[in-house]
């Protein structure tokens, strides 16, 4: 079984990117990914355009596709008033049955230390959800050390460095979930290399595989089989941990 722990859906209006919901089955089909858990690429900064990329993803999950579940990750702006905020996470979360925040510092402008992010880990941990934070590029906000006193200040909130960091600052991620038993690694993007000593230093129960692009899925699925040999181990990168980590009900 395989679970993509981070794709996206809809239109990015920081990057220009788009994804529709007939390319993420061909890919899927095309790689025999089962499942997947779907946030929002970045949306104009308005409370209605989050609702309806929400409601978009949360139709395509609730959809009966042969043999694949998908589950909702929600994507708010941190810098919403707090009630707005809290609404739109506790709807995506209790009524769409969406499994997990994110903060993308890059897209969002927001310090993964900062009080507006303080409240969104306030907020995961009320919803009882873990939170997703984009790592690597849009340093100094992106940079994993910046997601340390967040992260040290709720050890009862998952955390998931999304890119653990990317190529440039890999070794950071590493260094925080080794020291912090909440942070998780998620290396998409990260080279081989990078991902072997992940593995080493942290060991497979804190690494979650994922292709954030579907052009990246076949590098992804290579870069894990060519180091993994284990299969138990390969099995908790695949697809365990993302069960076990957002509780999944598959």
């Amino acid at each position: 079984m395989i679970i993509d722990a981070h794709v996206h859906l809809g239109e990015d209006v920081v990057f220009d990117e788009v994804n529709t919901e007939e390319e993420l089955i061909k890919y899927y089909d095309e790689f025999d990914i089962d499942g997947g858990i779907i946030q929002p690429f970045i949306p104009r900064p308005y409370l209605e355009d989050h609702r309806k990329i929400h409601d978009r993803i949360a139709k395509f999950c609730k959809e009966q596709w042969p043999r694949k579940k998908f589950f909702g990750m929600a994507s708010i702006n941190p810098h919403f008033y707090p009630e707005d905020y809290y609404d739109e996470a506790k709807r995506c979360v209790k009524d769409l049955g969406f499994v997990a925040l994110k903060i993308t510092p890059i897209a969002h402008a927001c310090h993964p230390s900062s009080k507006d992010a303080y409240y969104v880990y306030e907020v995961c941990r009320d919803l009882k959800v873990p939170l997703m934070i984009h790592t690597g590029n849009g340093i100094p906000f992106a940079d994993p050390t910046s997601v340390y006193k967040g992260a040290a200040d709720h050890p009862d909130v998952p955390v998931i460095l999304a890119h653990a960091g990317s190529e440039s600052f890999n070794q950071q991620a590493r260094i925080l979930a080794a020291k912090l038993d909440n942070v998780f690694l998620e290396p998409s993007w990260c080279g081989t290399n990078a991902v072997k000593h992940m593995i080493e230093e942290v060991g497979c129960d804190k690494i979650l595989f994922s292709s954030d692009n579907f052009d990246q899925i076949p590098v992804e699925l290579a870069k894990y089989r060519q180091i993994i040999k284990n299969e138990d181990d390969l099995e908790k990168v695949m697809w365990k941990n993302a069960v076990r980590i957002f509780d999944l009900k598959l």
